[in-house]
Order: C-alpha cells, then structure tokens, then sequence
C-alpha cells in the first residue's frame, strides 16, 4: 500500500495514539514500521492472536532497548558496563513475569504459544547480575573474594588517613591555619583546606586552590604514603570490577541469539497490549473476515476517542462491488468513506475497531485513496489537476483485491465534463473488479449508479424541516444536494431562487421532484428498519430467557432424576444386605445379587435421555478422560482398553461409548514391554485447578500402568498448591499413602505417592 494513501486516511494518527500506550523505544520503532497485513490468513493469525490476549492479566513497565548492548556483549574480550547489564537484568525480570502471565493462558488457548515459546527463562543469569551488581548499577563487594579482599583494604586505609587528617583540626592554631576543618578530595587524594596565607605552616603537596585563591588544597606529607597505597588499590579494584563485568558479559554474550528472541517477543507483547488497551478506549472488535463488505454501527475511529457524540452508521455493499454515495453537504459522506479505509487499515494491522458485533469486511491487498483537498502549490496544479495526476497514479494497479476510495468524485471542473470523467473512471474500475466507494453530487453520475448492476446508489439522509444531517445512509436510492433550499434557509434573495427555479424547469424539476420523493421514502423507510431493530432486538431478550428457563428445568430434571436414582439404589442396596443376612447359602445371596442388578437395570430406563448409557462390549470404541480407545476384553464390572497405544483396566462405569468410526488403533502384543509412563509430574507454576487435573490424570495412568510409586514436584511456595494436591492424595482411592521427598529426592517441594496394587497387571 501506498505511504500517501495510509496518510490520507490518517493512519499515522492511530499508530501516534499507539506509541504513547508503548513502554519501550522498540516497541515504538516497530509500531513506526506497522503497516497493514494483506494475507487473510496473516490477518486472520494477527486478529486470533489479540483475540487470546484479551485474557492475558498483565503488569507492563518502561524497559530499556538492549538490542545494541546484545550485539555488544558478542564481541570476544567485551565488558558491557554495570548499568548496561543492569538494564538487561531488568529486562530479562520483565520477561520471567510476561512469561508466567502469558504461558497460564496459553496452556488453555493454542493461539498464544507460539508467543509463549518465545519468551525463554535465564534463571542463572539473572541470579548472576543479582549477586553481583546492586539496584544503583555498582559491583557488589561480594563479586568475587579479591574484589572483597581490595575493598576491605581501601576502607580500612580511608579510615585511617581520615583519622589522621582530622586529628590536625585539634591543633591549638587550627583557627588560623584552616579555611574550613574538613577533610575532602582532590584529584583522588584526601586533602585538608588551609588558608593559602598559612600554607607554609604545614609540609605537604598542594593539589590546587579554590576559585577565590583563598583555600589552598594540601596533602600533608604524613598521609602521602598511605594516599598512594589507596590509589594503587583503586587501581586494582578497578582491574578486578573489569574482570567481573567481562565475565558477566561473556554469559551475556553466549546467550545473546536467546535473549534477543525473547526481547523481540517482549516488544511484540507491548504492541499487542497497546492495541489492546487503543481497542478498549473505543470498545473496539473485529469483525468476521470474509468476502464482502457489510459493517454495522461504524464509528470513525479518531471521531470515537474525541469528547463530542459521533453517531454510527452502517457501510454495507450488500450484493454488490461499488457504492456511490450521494446527498447534502455536511452530511456525512466523507466521514463514512475515509471511516471505512481507515477500518480496513486498522483490521489489517490486528487493531480492534469500532463496529458492532455481526460486521463483516474483506481482506485488501490494495487500497487507493483520493479524497480532500488536493491542490498542490509546489508543483503548480489546481485542485482538479490534482485529483486527476492522483488517480491517474493507481488507476492502472487496481485490481479484484483493490479497495478504491474517491471522495467527490468529478467536482473541481465543468459538472458536465466532470460527470462524464467520474462516470469513465467508474466503468474501468468496474472492469477491473475493484472494489468501490465513492461520492458525488453529479447528477448524471447519480443516474449512472441507479442503471448499474455494479454500483449501489445510497444517500445520506437529512432532515427538510431543520436542514440538519442525520448522519445515517440509506441504501438503493440517490439524494438531493438541497442546494435552494440551503440557500433559502440561509436568506438569500427570493428573485435569485425565481432564476434559479426556472433554469430547473422541465425533465429536470420532474427529477428533482422524483428526488424528494424518494428521500422521503427513505426517511420513512429508516424509521421503520430502527423500530424493526428494536422489536428484534426485544425478542431476542425473550427468546434468551426462554432459553434459559429451558435449561434450568432440563438441568432441574437431571438433578432430581440423580437424587431418585441414589435413593433406589441406596434402597436396593438395603434390602439386598438384609437378604443376604436371612440367606446363608452362597446359592440364595447369588439369585439376590442378580435380582437387585437386574431391577438396577431396569431403573436406568427411567434416566433422561442424555444420561442413559449404551451397554459397552468388547471391540466398541470408547471414550476414558477425553481420550478414545478401543475395549480389549470385559471382566465384570472392569474393562481392559488400550488408548494412546497403553494397555489398561478401568471401571465399566467410566468408559462412554462412541458411535463414530474409530481411526485404526494399534493394539500393543502382550510380548511387547510396557508402555513407559513417567514416574513424575511438575506442576510448578500452575493455577490449582490446572495443576489438580493434571495429577489426577498422571496418577490414573501410573495407576493403569502398574506403577508403584510415583513423584509430584509441586515446589514450596506458600503451601497453598502442596496443600490442595495433599487434600486430593487423602480422599483418592489408588493412593495408599505418601510423604514428604527425602533431600536428594527434592525435599518439602515433592510429594512422593505409593499406588494401590493393581490386581489386573
């Protein structure tokens, strides 16, 4: 697309709101760089992806761009300095926290981990820079044991040259001697002000005087031995920070291709939340991607973040490629062509807008634009010429997946050469398949659009009565510019509206006449959809409590039949308990026990339909834990299936049979090993509800697997996830018991369970 067309449709203004919702210079470049997509399929990915991020809970701060500082820390024998890896410090936290925050709602949505793959952890490098530089940027003491040793050295040796120092300010002619009775630094030697006409008093090295010649700056000679040991220990204090930094840098630097992805993933995190956060100032959406153009309560995005009231309209093709769009000045035509570019521009780039639920807009490869005032001074052209050497430029690049955008299409130049150039340009934009929205107050170009099978004539409407715009479009009719009746408004002579009227005599008139007619019908014929829209609305209402009270009683019907159910069984249970008391026979307590499963049966076909269960058998192919599998052999009320290519038993009860076709499932030859299942889980990092369904899941199949014993790495944290995993392992019927991991097992942060025996392996 063209830089000229973004500009014309302000496109620049949307990524300027964009930059100032952004928290780094990189994000900024890039959103400098944003231009729209035009793949379907690369929008589509652009729209899921934001999509999915509306869930993302996050907390963004300003982070530096240290694309440069990796580059820098590559190079062999590089020391980046303590600031510089500071700032990747805080860079590299910023991504730990995005990636937590984002990885929990990618383990539920696919769309966001591609992102989430990209956002690493550098654990050992953050504690490294952790240990060895403080939050001032300054290497710790505690960087390496010579860094320490120098140091102590340094501050024990500053205390004494200060002791020594001050201990001059006791003398009993200190008054006359000293200017001030501190002592300070100069050219990183510690020194003592005297008086410079007293200077002679004290032997020692004069390192400068004050700007006022008054204070001269001596070092005494009894404290020079001990000041030059302290500057050679500077030196090797500094030798030893390089030797640190150097370090760190070469970590820096092996890892630098990792970071950098992980930095660029960081910045695509920021773009999207600034498009979230831009959406949301307008209680933006998308709209369904597809072949035409039917955009419903359209606002102008910039319009929509002013103060004032902007009232929607709706852009709709309807069966057509082109849309010509006529009626009064002010009332709204270029607002709704520049609002329906500057949509498609938006989409394209993945940032939601303002329509309404139900829209739908195609994806463009292209999109032209000639719209305003075009005049150029520099190169000597009226507005017309203008117009026609814009066109003219991208006239022969349109094509079927051209959006073409002409805001008062043949003004500017003699109406009726005007006429015949908009209506030509129209036909070759027709036979180029280009898609069409235009304006015009031409009305030969008004009686064109009516005969086309191409163009769909619609006008703005407008109020007779008040003259004011109503800022609405209706479609399938043409309108009036309302030129005398603006002018009468207004007070101009009536002897000038006479001549006016009798140069509009004729077929004319008749046409003006036929006009307003229609214009009415269409006022009439919007007031009417309004009310409609309304009445539909009102239903819906209806049909969804409707709906809902349907729900409720089926859900009523289910709970009460589960409650019915539980007390026959609980009652059949009784009385097959006190039967095999009366009975002592292992005959007589068999017919009660087939007695009672048989009336079991026979209860079952009373459930509601949906809780009624086909009877399983061996070859069906079943469903156990949202996985499907295929029923190996029965044995009471037990079954064996293979899922997943894994052997194991499970209760006849917990298997759902389905109807489909099942895919070949590869059933394993008992000769064959056991499947390996894995002897531990790591739910570090889950929300409890994710973590608990996933041990429940791994204890089921370490369970079927015959495993027994197995570990749940759960971490210590605050206890609340080890605690919720604990309260599960005591009610759970396969678990015998469990404790604590030993130290080399993980310690308090793992459980480890021992299963039940399971009698079927």
């Amino acid at each position: 697309m063209r830089t000229s067309d973004l500009e014309r449709l302000e496109f620049h203004k949307i990524k300027d709101l964009l930059k100032e919702l952004c928290h780094s210079e990189a994000t900024r470049e890039a959103v400098d760089s944003l231009r729209p997509l035009t793949d379907p399929q690369e929008v589509k990915r652009a729209i899921d992806t934001i999509k999915a991020f509306e869930k993302v809970q996050l907390t963004l701060y300003e982070f530096e761009d240290i694309r440069d500082l990796l580059k820098r820390s590559k190079v062999e024998g590089a020391v980046l300095g303590a600031e510089d890896l500071l700032k990747i410090f805080k860079v590299l936290k910023l991504i730990r926290n995005i990636r937590r925050s984002i990885g929990s709602v990618a383990e539920r949505d696919e769309r966001l981990r591609p992102l989430s793959k990209k956002l690493h952890l550098f654990s050992s490098l953050e504690s490294l820079i952790e240990r060895t530089i403080d939050q001032r940027g300054y290497v710790k003491d505690s960087a390496s044991e010579d860094l320490s040793r120098i140091r102590k050295s340094i501050r024990s040796l500053e205390k004494e040259v200060m002791s020594r120092l001050e201990s001059l300010f006791n003398r009993p002619d200190a008054d006359k001697i000293f200017s001030d009775k501190i002592v300070t630094l100069r050219n990183g030697r510690y020194v003592v002000p005297v008086k410079t006409s007293q200077v002679r008093k004290i032997f020692g090295i004069v390192h400068g005087t004050s700007s006022s010649g008054y204070t001269t700056y001596l070092e005494p000679q009894f404290v020079v031995q001990i000041n030059n040991r302290i500057a050679e220990l500077k030196g090797e204090e500094e030798v030893e920070v390089r030797r640190v930094l150097q370090r760190i840098t070469s970590h820096v630097g092996s890892q630098a291709q990792k970071i950098l992805e992980s930095f660029n993933a960081l910045v695509e995190v920021d773009l999207l939340n600034a498009k979230r956060e831009l959406g949301k100032r307008f209680d933006g959406t998308f709209p369904k991607l597809g072949d035409k153009i039917d955009l419903k309560g359209v606002k102008h995005p910039l319009l929509a973040l002013s103060a004032r009231e902007v009232v929607p309209v709706d852009i709709s093709f309807q069966d057509r490629k082109g849309v010509l769009l006529t009626g009064p000045n002010t009332g709204g035509k270029t607002v709704a062509l520049k609002s329906l570019g500057l949509i498609v521009l938006m989409v394209q780039s993945g940032i939601p807008v303002p329509v309404n639920e139900g829209s739908t807009l195609k994806v463009f490869k292209k999109v032209f634009v000639d719209v305003g005032d075009e005049q150029s001074i520099e190169q000597n052209l009226s507005t017309f010429s203008s117009h026609m050497r814009n066109i003219s430029e991208f006239l022969k690049e349109t094509d079927e997946e051209s959006l073409v955008l002409l805001d008062e299409l043949g003004a500017g130049t003699d109406p009726s050469e005007g006429s015949a150039l908009a209506i030509g340009i129209l036909e070759f934009l027709k036979n180029r398949g280009s898609w069409v929205f235009a304006n015009t107050h031409h009305t030969p170009v008004k009686a064109y659009a009516v005969s086309s099978d191409y163009f769909l004539p619609a006008t703005v409407l407008f109020d007779r009565n008040s003259l004011q715009p109503l800022y609405r479009i209706a479609y399938g009719i043409v309108g009036e510019s309302m030129a005398l009746e603006v002018a009468i408004k207004v007070g101009v002579p009536e002897e000038v509206i006479k001549v006016a009227r009798d140069f509009l005599k004729g077929s004319f008139e008749e046409y003006t006449d036929l006009a307003k007619k229609l214009s009415d019908y269409a006022h009439d014929y919007q007031k009417k959809v309004e009310e409609i829209e309304v009445l539909k609305r009102s239903l819906q209402e209806e049909k969804a409590k409707v709906e809902n009270l349907k729900k409720e009683l089926e859900d009523q019907k289910r709970r009460s039949w589960k409650e019915v159910k539980k007390e026959a069984k609980a009652f059949l249970n009784k009385i097959m308990r006190e039967a095999q008391e009366m009975l002592k026979s292992e005959e007589g307590r068999k017919r009660i026990e087939d007695f009672v499963k048989e009336k079991e049966k026979q209860l079952e076909l009373f459930a509601p339909e949906e809780e009624k269960k086909e009877p399983i058998s061996e070859g069906d192919t079943v469903e156990f834990m949202k996985k499907t599998g295929k029923v190996l052999k029965i044995k009471g009320e037990r079954a064996q299936v293979v899922l997943e290519g894994m052997r194991m038993w499970v209760r006849l009860k917990d298997l759902k049979k389905v109807k489909s076709k099942p895919t070949a499932v590869e059933i394993p030859q008992k000769s064959a090993p056991s499947l390996k299942i894995k002897k531990e889980i790591n739910v570090v990092g889950m929300d409890t509800e994710s973590a608990l369904l996933e041990v429940e899941r791994f204890l089921e199949e370490a369970y079927a697997s015959g495993e027994p014993s197995v570990k749940i790495i759960h971490g210590i944290g605050k206890g609340i996830l080890k605690k919720a995993i604990r309260d599960l392992l005591s009610n759970h019927p396969k678990v015998r018991f469990y404790r604590d991991g030993y130290p080399k097992e993980g310690g308090s942060g793992v459980t480890v369970v021992f299963l039940e025996e399971n009698s079927e392996n």
